[in-house]
């Protein structure tokens, strides 16, 4: 028995449409796997690039750009929904047309290696997936579709079988919302080659290390543990309501021995703090173990993406010279449905710098995801950044130097505490006297 797959019946619209416009194209699945033996496709996208008939060289050409789109969309899903394949619509059959399936194959183990070179990005679900990827073959003449998995377990991928059905409303979906904050102070990597510190590195070791720290985390539903094998929706039933609580507890040392103890010496340190917005989206019978592991994913994954993000943003030459003092402020995470009409829940994400406008990542949304979206149906404003002005930020100088002597640095100071108890003592002997007085 093999895979068994429900896809939204407007993602088949979609494949409609695209084939009576483009006739010859390849696209992303999006989904969400699930251990239970059914999997959710929820969107499908175009990858641009893929119309013409492919030769070898346009092949590793097209598996690329296939490859960084899927990369570029994987920063855009919330955690739980993953690129789980591809399409391909094509008067052809792709499963009995050699060339074609070899270009397929090519493609997604692409995707495999750009996927495994981010591995913070948590592309794959490898527990639900097993290294299998869907491939959607319809028919750009009959409109007929046929899938099969793709193993990329071995050198050689292999085709299996798989069931596919397109359904309305297949599922209920399920909003978790977590608000993770972190507070931790890291080593700053300097790279080896330039005598300067690696900004990429350092923030990348800061998310690797959030992430063993997540891997171990306790997370409650409503204050209290759930069995990893109950169903969401079975609880939510039982509880006569429609949405949880969740919070992450991070594991911390109750004790620390002696060996455990030492003192190390850095060039600098990076103090990597703020609160992340996270939303899900689950299906009715996803597991609470499912769930905890797609917040996990979630949380790194939004990390990752704008630690990517901000600094493919950032323009450094060898002879700029770093502030002993740098402030790197990721984007914030702001949100937009799948479907801005017909009620689907299901949102993804994208990311916004603080100069940035609303409207900046309409262009991008429609460009990666194919999704057409309004500043209007963005919800820009889970993560607000508070304006920090220029003039407000410490210098260098006010941070680093030292003060002459204690005498100048105690000069001008109040200490408060001291005052205060000086006023008390001062209002209580005018009470007093005030009170032989009138005797």
């Amino acid at each position: 028995m093999g895979r068994s797959v429900l896809c939204e019946s407007f993602v088949e619209d979609y494949l409609r449409q695209l084939s009576r416009k483009a006739g010859v194209c390849m696209g992303l699945l999006i989904g969400q796997p699930s251990a239970g033996g059914k999997d959710y496709i929820v969107h499908a996208t175009r990858i641009t690039g893929q119309d013409e008939e492919e030769s070898d060289e346009s092949q590793k050409l097209n598996a690329t750009v296939a490859s960084q789109q899927a990369l570029d969309a994987t920063r855009m899903l919330p955690g739980g929904m993953y690129v789980m394949g591809i399409f391909v619509i094509h008067p052809k059959n792709v499963f009995q047309e050699q060339t074609l399936l070899a270009s397929v194959k090519f493609i997604l183990m692409s995707m495999k290696a750009t996927f495994d070179a981010n591995p913070l990005l948590m592309g794959t679900c490898e527990e639900s997936e097993k290294s299998e990827k869907l491939v959607l073959y319809y028919s750009s003449s009959s409109k007929t579709q046929i899938c099969k998995a793709i193993s990329l377990a071995a050198e050689n991928p292999t085709v299996l079988p798989c069931e596919w059905k397109f359904a309305e409303r297949l599922t209920t979906w399920h909003k978790l919302n977590v608000f993770f904050e972190t507070d931790d102070v890291y080593p700053l990597k300097q790279n080896s080659v330039q005598e300067m510190h690696d900004t990429e590195a350092s923030l990348t070791e800061c998310a690797r290390k959030l992430k063993e720290q997540l891997m171990d985390a306790k997370i409650l539903f409503d204050g209290a543990p759930k069995l990893g094998a109950d169903t969401v929706e079975g609880v939510l039933t039982m509880k006569n309501q429609d949405k949880f609580l969740a919070n992450v507890y991070l594991p911390t040392s109750t004790e620390l021995t002696a060996s455990d103890a030492k003192i190390e010496h850095f060039e600098g340190t990076l103090k990597f703090d703020g609160i992340v917005s996270s939303q899900i989206f689950i299906h009715s019978r996803c597991t609470f173990s499912e769930a905890e592991r797609f917040i996990v994913a979630d949380i790194v994954r939004s990390l990752m993406s704008r630690i990517q993000i901000h600094c493919d943003s950032l323009v450094q030459t060898e002879d700029t010279t770093q502030d002993k003092i740098t402030l790197n402020e990721l984007p914030r995470r702001v949100y937009f449905p799948v479907r801005s009409q017909g009620g689907f829940p299901v949102q993804f994400s994208d990311y916004l710098f603080p100069e940035e406008s609303v409207e900046t990542p309409l262009g991008r949304i429609r460009e990666i995801l194919d999704i057409g979206v309004t500043a209007r149906d963005l919800n820009s404003k889970v993560e607000l950044v508070p304006v920090v002005k220029e003039d407000e930020r410490p210098t260098e100088e006010a941070v680093w130097q030292q003060p002459a002597n204690k005498e100048d640095d105690f000069e001008g100071k109040l200490n408060l505490p001291v005052v205060g108890g000086l006023v008390t003592v001062i209002v209580l002997l005018i009470a007093l006297l005030v009170y032989y007085l009138m005797k």
